[in-house]
C-alpha cells in the first residue's frame, strides 16, 4: 500500500517514542470531573499509537489500556447516519457549520434554522443518535458496538456499565440540549431515549490502539486497512473529513487546523484521534484536559507529529501517495464553460443593496476564471467586467500582515477561529476580547492596523502595490466612487473598529477603517483574481511574475483561516459542498485556491444574506466536484 512507502513503522516508532518521552513532561491540566467516573482516571496514563494505510501498527505507552470513547464516537455515528439514510435526510436535521461555542453549548443553533450547527457537538449527535435508534433500544445499542467494532478491527467491543450510569446521572445538560432540539423539531424520539442512545455510545470501551485502527480506516478512504473489509464509502469519508477538520476540535477547531492541520476528533476521557488522508492515523490517550476539554498531551503530540512528518492538508512540502496529474487546460476549460452555463438559471439575491455603487452592478452579469500554478489563464463569461475586490481581498491582506509582523505578533491581535456569525458581526471573542479570525470584518479592519509603512499613505502604496503583484499587475485601478459610499455607510465597520480601539486591538479608529475601506474598493477583473489565488496556489509565488509574493509559511495559515473561515457562517457548508479554500467579496466575487495546481475566481453580483454569490458558489461546486478538486476528494 502506498502509506507504507511514506510512512514506515520503523521511522514512526522512532518518532513517537521520542514525542511519549517529551510528552511526559507535559503535567498541566486535569481529568474531566463533571462526570464522576471520569474523575477516577489516572491523569498520568499516556498511550500513542498509528496506524498506516497500509495497516502497520505502532503502539507507545499505555496504548493498550482501555477508555471509554466518548466525543470521538461522534464521527463514526455520523459516517454511519450517513451511510443508512442519506445526506438529504441527516441534514435535513444536522447542519454542518462551525459554531464557535463549546461542545455541550445549550441555547444557539444554526442561525436562520432550527438544527444543531454540526454532528460534533452534543446537540447534533443526540439528534444523529436519534436518527440511528431505530427498531428499539436493544437493538440500536447493540448495532452501534457492532459499526464501531468494523471501524476498529474488533468484534469483542465493550460497554463500561459504570462511566454508562455515572453519564446518565449527570446528564441533565443533554437532556436540556435534547428537549430543546425536540421544541425545534429536530427530534422525533422521546428525549429519554435519544439521549440514553448517545449515553451508551460515548460508554463503548476501546483503546489507543483501536482508535488509530479507526483513524486509518478514514485515511484510506473507509477501508479497515487490518481487515481489509470495507466501512464506509469514499464519499461518506470525505464529508466525514471535512467536518472533522472544521468542527472536530469545538472551539478550538480554528487552532488546531492553523497548527495542526488534520481532521481530528477529542473525547473528555482524553482521546485524540487525527487523521492524514491517504497516509495514516493518529491517535493518544492522556487524560489531562486543557480548557477546551481536549487532551492536552494529545493535542501537543499531534502537533508535533504534523510539522515533524509534514501532515498538515495544506503543507507544501508533504509527500503525496499517488500524486494527482496535472489538470489539461482543455479540462479547465470545460469545467469553466460547464459551471458557466449549468449555473445560467441559478435564482435569488440581489447585488449588494447597501452600498448603492453595488446595488447598480448588472445582476446579468457572471464571469468565472482559473489561473495555473504554471501562469495560464483561462476565463469564460463576462471576463473584461471590473468589479470591486471587497472583503475578497482580505485573505491576502492578513498574508501580508503576517509577512510583516511574524505569526506571534498578528495572534496577539487576531484569533483564527471560526466563529458562526455574521461577515459583519460586532462580535469578539468572549474570552481574549480579539476578532475571531482575520476575514470578518473586525478581524480585517485589524489586519488593516498591523500594515506596515512610515505613515497612511506610505501603508496604502504598500498595500495596494503589493496586491496588484499578486494580480500580476503593475497597479490596480481604484474606485473612489465605492470607497466614498462605503464610507458614508461605514457607521457598523465605526463601530467594529471602536470596539477594537476599546479593548487595545487597534490604536487609530480612522486609519485603520479606511485602510481597510480602500483595499476594498481595488478594482480587479475575474481573471486577475484567479491570479491573485494562484499566488497562493502555488506556495507564495506569483505564477505569470514568478516574483515571490509571501513566504511559503504564511500562505498555509492564510490557506488554513480560509478554509475554515472564510466564507463566515457558510464556511462548513462551502467547505463541505467545494471543498476548498474561498473567500467571497458583497460585490459578487469569490476566490477559491486549489493548493499546487490553480487559483479560481468567479463574479456574479446577486448575493444572499451572507453576501455570497449565489451563482458564484454554484459554479465552484460544479468546478470543483466535475474536477475533483476539494481538499478530502478522493
Amino acid at each position: 500500500m502506498p502509506g507504507t512507502a511514506i510512512d514506515s513503522p520503523g521511522d514512526l516508532t522512532a518518532l513517537f517514542e521520542e514525542l511519549h518521552r517529551w510528552g511526559k513532561a507535559l503535567t498541566a491540566g486535569d481529568v474531566a470531573t463533571y462526570i464522576p467516573e471520569l474523575a477516577t482516571a489516572d491523569p498520568d496514563r499516556f498511550g500513542i499509537a498509528a496506524c498506516t494505510v497500509g495497516g502497520d501498527v505502532v503502539a507507545i505507552g499505555d496504548s493498550d489500556v482501555p477508555f471509554t470513547i466518548q466525543s470521538v464516537c461522534k464521527p463514526f455515528l455520523y459516517a454511519t447516519a450517513l451511510a443508512r439514510l442519506g445526506r438529504e435526510a441527516v441534514h435535513a436535521r444536522v447542519g454542518v457549520e462551525p459554531s464557535g461555542d463549546a461542545f455541550n453549548s445549550v441555547i444557539r443553533v444554526e442561525s436562520g434554522g432550527h438544527r444543531p450547527h454540526n454532528p460534533m457537538i452534543n446537540a447534533g449527535a443526540i439528534v444523529i443518535a436519534s436518527l440511528l435508534r431505530g427498531a428499539g433500544r436493544g437493538a440500536a445499542v447493540n448495532d452501534l458496538m457492532a459499526e464501531l467494532g468494523r471501524w476498529s478491527g474488533r468484534d469483542d467491543l465493550a460497554m463500561d456499565e459504570a462511566v454508562y450510569r455515572s453519564e446518565a446521572a449527570t446528564g441533565d445538560r443533554n437532556r436540556a440540549i435534547a428537549y430543546l432540539m425536540r421544541h425545534l423539531g429536530m427530534l422525533d424520539d422521546p428525549v429519554d431515549d435519544a439521549v440514553d442512545l448517545y449515553f451508551r455510545a460515548c460508554s463503548v470501551t476501546v483503546t489507543c490502539r483501536d482508535l488509530a485502527v479507526m483513524a486509518a480506516t478514514l485515511a484510506g478512504g473507509g477501508r479497515n486497512p487490518r481487515t481489509g473489509t470495507r466501512v464506509a464509502s469514499p464519499d461518506a469519508v470525505r464529508d466525514v473529513l471535512t467536518i472533522m477538520s472544521t468542527c472536530g476540535m469545538y472551539d478550538g477547531t480554528g487552532r488546531f487546523a492553523v497548527d495542526v492541520g488534520m481532521p481530528a476528533k477529542s473525547g473528555v476521557s482524553g482521546g485524540v484521534l487525527a487523521v492524514a488522508p491517504g497516509r495514516l492515523g493518529v491517535a493518544v490517550f492522556a487524560p489531562r484536559l486543557d480548557a477546551k476539554g481536549n487532551s492536552l498531551r494529545g493535542v501537543a503530540v499531534v502537533r508535533e507529529a504534523a510539522v515533524r512528518r509534514s501532515l498538515h492538508f495544506f503543507d507544501p512540502t508533504a509527500p503525496t501517495p499517488d500524486s494527482s496529474p496535472p489538470l489539461a487546460s482543455a479540462a479547465i476549460r470545460e469545467a469553466l464553460e460547464g459551471a458557466h452555463a449549468a449555473t445560467a438559471d441559478v435564482s435569488g439575491g440581489e447585488p449588494a443593496e447597501y452600498i448603492p455603487e453595488l446595488a447598480a452592478a448588472d445582476p446579468t452579469h457572471a464571469a468565472a476564471a482559473a489561473c495555473t500554478v504554471g501562469g495560464e489563464r483561462i476565463a469564460v463569461g463576462d471576463v473584461d467586467a471590473r468589479f470591486t475586490i471587497q472583503a475578497a481581498a482580505n485573505p491576502f491582506g492578513y498574508g501580508l500582515a503576517l509577512a510583516a509582523n511574524g505569526f506571534e505578533a498578528v495572534d496577539t491581535a487576531i484569533g483564527v477561529e471560526p466563529s458562526g456569525n455574521p461577515f459583519d458581526a460586532v462580535r469578539l471573542t468572549p474570552l481574549t476580547r480579539r476578532p475571531y479570525n482575520a476575514l470578518n470584518n473586525a478581524g480585517a479592519i485589524a489586519v488593516a492596523a498591523l500594515q506596515p509603512g512610515a505613515n497612511a499613505q506610505d501603508r496604502w502604496a504598500r498595500l495596494s502595490g503589493r496586491l496588484a503583484a499578486m494580480a500580476g499587475a503593475s497597479q490596480l485601478p481604484f474606485d473612489s466612487a465605492v470607497h466614498r459610499s462605503e464610507r458614508a455607510q461605514s457607521a457598523r465597520n465605526r463601530a467594529i473598529a471602536y470596539l477594537l480601539r476599546n479593548f487595545g486591538i487597534i490604536d487609530d479608529v480612522e486609519g485603520a477603517l479606511d485602510l481597510y475601506l480602500r483595499q476594498c474598493s481595488l478594482q480587479v477583473t475575474v481573471g486577475q483574481l484567479a491570479a491573485m489565488a494562484a499566488s497562493l496556489a502555488a506556495g507564495g509565488r506569483q505564477p505569470q511574475t514568478g516574483e515571490r509574493v509571501l513566504p511559503t509559511e504564511v500562505v498555509k495559515q492564510v490557506l488554513t483561516v480560509m478554509y475554515t473561515c472564510g466564507m463566515h457562517d457558510a464556511s462548513g457548508q462551502f467547505a463541505y459542498e467545494v471543498g476548498l479554500p474561498g473567500k467571497s467579496g458583497i460585490s459578487g466575487c469569490i476566490v477559491a485556491v486549489v493548493p499546487g495546481r490553480m487559483g479560481l475566481a468567479v463574479y456574479a453580483p446577486r448575493v444572499d444574506a451572507r453576501g455570497a454569490s449565489v451563482r458564484g458558489v454554484a459554479a465552484l461546486r460544479h468546478v470543483s466536484q466535475s474536477l475533483g478538486l476539494g481538499v478530502f476528494a478522493g
